[in-house]
């Protein structure tokens, strides 16, 4: 089955928790990829994988023994994604993101990239799972995601040293694309 029929069928069978109809274009992955200075990233985190369009980016770009944590909670597209990508360690649930980080032996983390639909999230999982990719992420870590909707920014604005952001109008819908820095001074920024 094909990557944008499975992600119709999944869509169609649980709205809430797919974020799109359709994979993400080559526009929006290459707009998500060039935030990202790879020289630098030796530990990255994906949450919600989906079809595998934005791991399989993530996969071709990273060094070699790199570390790389891919979260997907579906079971049929998890299995898949371990299947294709025999070398990233595939886990089921972002929300369990700080306690797999110990489980696995990583202290924190160089980058995480979210295609999480986050405006599907009730207001407190949201603040949730944004406190713990801060909390997870190293000084002066990154993180990127990609939303429908602005609806995160003001917290991102309010947590991160920097903060750009770009609608990339070719995708299926158009995609905000947020890219934030996670400050290199402890309490600059920090949350609430």
């Amino acid at each position: 089955m094909s990557a944008g029929w499975m992600l119709l069928k999944k869509f169609v069978a649980s709205p809430s928790t797919i974020g799109s109809v359709m994979p993400s274009s080559r526009f929006l992955v290459r707009t998500m990829m060039s935030g990202i200075d790879w020289s630098r990233t030796q530990r990255i985190a994906e949450l919600g994988a989906g079809t595998g369009v934005i791991t399989d980016a993530i996969d071709a770009r990273r060094h070699p023994g790199s570390r790389f944590l891919c979260f997907e909670r579906d079971p049929m597209m998890r299995r898949d994604l371990a299947r294709r990508y025999p070398g990233v360690d595939v886990q089921d649930d972002a929300f369990t993101l700080c306690g797999r980080l110990a489980e696995v032996g990583v202290t924190s983390l160089d980058c995480v990239v979210s295609g999480l639909p986050f405006a599907n999230f009730t207001l407190s999982c949201q603040r949730r799972l944004l406190d713990d990719i801060h909390q997870c992420l190293a000084p002066g870590g990154m993180f990127m995601a990609f939303q429908y909707t602005r609806q995160i920014q003001p917290y991102l604005v309010s947590v991160y040293s920097g903060l750009d952001s770009q609608l990339v109008w070719a995708n299926i819908p158009p995609a905000f694309v947020f890219i934030c820095r996670k400050p290199t001074t402890p309490g600059q920024g920090s949350p609430d």
